[in-house]
């Protein structure tokens, strides 16, 4: 049977019978739209789906997506989010989870290129000029060497050519070139830029608590002194002297070896000998255990 309650509500909703008349939404005095416990119930379910979905993990509850982590260049500032730097390498952290092992930056695959690690503030070791080999005259250096405290300049490891020719020694400091005060590897290095088309100048340097004046001559002019950093060395290096602060403030870092060894120290495998031939050394043992021996 159909109430007159709704005719109303049925009027406004526009809900019609085939034959024209408004169908009451209240049949038998039971309503057919969704009860409140029906509504409340579908509600729990929800609920519950979500909260099991949040414990166990189920396939497609993740509604969240983790940025892939991005490399940084190896010049780059490390992006190590306050961790200590490693080697001055990028490392590379996924934001927001739990910082994975620290990686090194990828080398180079470009066979032209050494793929080796240099800082930007890299400390100069030496300098060349006319035969002449110039180290700054580090606290270590006076110490070992016994020389004033207070002294400043760089110290001549070794000469040979025109600086041998000039008076030159192994051991003196040179504190002047051209009457101009030089303490470090950079102000030789731009001295010389600005002498470096004369034929001579003038060298300051200290022995032995006194003061020379030692001219340098070349054929056509002087040029410019050369600089250059401690040598590179391979990762993971021992350090083979007491602790001077970062490798990277010296060294270049390289993942092969970045120098030849010595060739004073290879040993070269003897040659063969005749049967029967004098010995040219001492009795080292058997022949064959060193040489082939031939007929």
């Amino acid at each position: 049977m159909v109430d007159n309650r709704c005719s109303d509500e049925c009027s406004a909703l526009d809900l019609r019978h085939p034959d024209g008349r408004y169908r009451c939404a209240y049949v038998d005095d039971r309503i057919l739209m969704p009860s409140g416990t029906t509504i409340v119930a579908v509600g729990f379910l929800l609920l519950a789906i979500l909260v099991a979905s949040s414990i166990f993990d189920l396939p497609g509850s993740d509604l969240t997506v983790t940025p892939a982590p991005t490399e940084s260049a190896i010049t780059a500032p490390i992006a190590n989010q306050g961790a200590e730097p490693v080697m001055g390498l990028s490392v590379a952290f996924t934001p927001g989870a739990e910082q994975p092992a620290r990686q090194r930056a990828p080398m180079p695959t470009d066979p032209t290129r050494s793929g080796a690690f240099v800082a930007p503030d890299i400390q100069l070791s030496e300098a060349h000029w006319q035969g002449l080999e110039a180290l700054p005259l580090t606290l270590e250096l006076k110490r070992k060497l016994k020389l004033p405290l207070d002294l400043s300049g760089l110290l001549v490891d070794e000469v040979s050519l025109n600086a041998a020719l000039s008076g030159l020694q192994a051991g003196d400091v040179i504190v002047g070139v051209n009457g101009r005060a030089v303490d470090n590897l950079k102000a030789f290095q731009e001295e010389s830029r600005r002498l470096q088309m004369r034929e001579q100048i003038n060298l300051t340097a200290y022995r032995k608590g006194r003061l020379y004046t030692f001219t340098l001559s070349a054929d056509k002019n002087v040029g410019l002194a050369q600089v250059e950093t401690a040598p590179m060395i391979q990762a993971g290096d021992i350090m083979p002297h007491p602790y001077r602060g970062p490798c990277t403030s010296c060294h270049a870092i390289s993942p092969n070896k970045g120098t030849m060894p010595d060739p004073d120290l290879i040993i070269l495998p003897p040659g063969p000998i005749r049967q029967g031939a004098q010995r040219p050394h001492r009795d080292r043992g058997p022949c064959a255990a060193c040489h082939a021996i031939v007929p």
